[in-house]
């Protein structure tokens, strides 16, 4: 049991938060249809960031988790601790919410037969302010409140105090840029964290961040890291394999979750790689690029930059309509492939030779590299690995990651990486399962 004490100091902070929250409320309706544009989901379900529903929500069952997974890589991330939990309650109850409508997708998909049989509700996170948190509590009436790795929101943290909820941060995480940032406003997001009963950091040097910041030790513990947790799907591990085995003496390198303005930045790099290779035209095994955007919104900007190169590129939904025989034909005609699908991160990553791990080669701060390592591929990385900065760090001075400054350096790098073994693949394999049992750390800290 902890012995901390949740507390909300310096009110008046807050209040002036606040009141800066009611002076852009009218704007948010725009800001939802200038998303919208490209992301059409996000003209869905309004009601339900005002807190508004058609029905009463109360679950019948004791103990009833709000459970706040901000977007994609946060909802995937609880996933093993999820399953883990309903294991072992019976008598339990998760409302899970999101910012983002990739969040809720993924979400839909995981969950499925929890959501199917009434264990789990999703819905949108409300906007922080009290009248629609105030509207949330009283619709839900969570037991205990849980926010995955950085969502941290004063308003929501003061309700939790004030109605005496015990919340959790659980996987959390600080880079030393979100540290400056929180910093800055040190009085306003000292008290949110405060508010929290634990904060389960990923990493020691999360923990000391989180310290500088004014949470205490009775507060913290170091959990670790909960994608090292994750559960592979073997159906879409299958999937990948199979589809490999159709691309005769081909070496597939892939571009995997990239975001806006990496895509062009990989183009130029293909373009130097072939330019100045001197290897590549007397090699017997092709290269086939592969690129999966991070994003679904942006699948058909990137098809109009791939065919502007005057390559031969096909689409992943494409072929999933296709028999083998004309899979077959498209995949050896395909320079480029792009993964328009969503939800086969790993069947993607069972094709690929070489990851080149999208968000690292401008300042997005990465993506997940932990997924295909756990496959034993090869990841390069770019320069930036905030999101994931102590675990990149220790990865590569494991020799399992490997990191360059630009992508036209990592491609003219990998060919060091190709005469890896299958010992490499185990090493890889060993580093990633040697991390395992963040949810076992995690739910002995959330049971006090």
């Amino acid at each position: 049991m902890s012995n901390y004490i949740p507390h909300q100091p310096h009110p008046w902070v807050r209040r002036l938060y606040a009141l800066c929250l009611y002076v852009l409320l009218p704007i948010v309706p725009l800001y939802l249809l200038w998303r919208g544009r490209k992301q059409p989901e996000y003209r869905q379900h309004w009601a339900e960031r005002f807190s508004c529903y058609r029905q009463p929500r109360i679950a019948p069952q004791k103990r009833r988790i709000w459970l706040h997974a901000v977007s994609l890589g946060e909802t995937r991330a609880t996933a093993p601790l999820v399953h883990a939990f309903f294991a072992q309650n019976t008598d339990a109850h998760i409302i899970l919410t999101h910012t983002t409508p990739t969040g809720r997708a993924s979400g839909q998909e995981l969950f499925a037969p929890y959501l199917q049989d009434g264990r789990m509700t999703q819905v949108y996170a409300p906007y922080d302010l009290n009248p629609l948190l105030n509207r949330f509590f009283k619709t839900f009436a969570p037991t205990d409140v849980w926010i995955m790795e950085t969502e941290v929101w004063p308003n929501l943290m003061a309700q939790c105090v004030q109605r005496n909820i015990p919340a959790s941060l659980i996987n959390g995480r600080m880079s030393e840029k979100t540290l400056k940032q929180t910093l800055q406003w040190q009085k306003l997001m000292g008290s949110a964290y405060a508010g929290f009963t634990h904060v389960c950091a990923q990493t020691e040097t999360d923990a000391q961040r989180y310290r500088e910041i004014g949470v205490v030790d009775a507060q913290l513990t170091v959990t670790g890291n909960l994608k090292f947790d994750m559960q592979i799907p073997p159906e879409q591990v299958a999937a990948g394999e199979r589809i490999k085995n159709l691309l005769t003496d081909t070496r597939v390198i892939m571009l995997a979750s990239s975001r806006e303005g990496e895509e062009q930045l990989w183009l130029d790099a293909i373009a130097e790689f072939e330019r100045t290779d001197p290897q590549m035209a007397q090699s017997q095994q092709r290269i086939q690029w592969w690129i999966v955007p991070r994003h679904p919104q942006r699948f058909d900007e990137v098809m109009t930059l791939l065919k502007n190169t005057g390559k031969n590129v096909v689409r992943k939904s494409e072929l999933n309509t296709q028999p083998t025989a004309q899979q077959i034909s498209a995949l050896a005609q395909a320079d480029m492939v792009l993964g328009d699908t969503m939800g086969e991160m790993f069947t993607y990553y069972a094709i690929a030779d070489i990851v080149l791990m999208g968000g690292t080669w401008l300042p997005y701060g990465g993506q997940n590299f932990i997924e295909p390592m756990s496959l034993g591929k090869v990841v390069w990385v770019g320069a930036s690995i905030y999101n994931f900065e102590q675990i990149g760090v220790d990865a590569i001075d494991n020799g399992v990651l490997w990191q360059a400054q630009s992508l036209v350096e990592a491609l003219a790098q990998t060919e060091q990486t190709e005469q890896h073994n299958n010992s490499m693949h185990t090493r890889i394999r060993t580093y990633i399962n040697e991390r395992y049992g963040a949810v076992k750390k995690l739910r002995e800290k959330l049971e006090t």
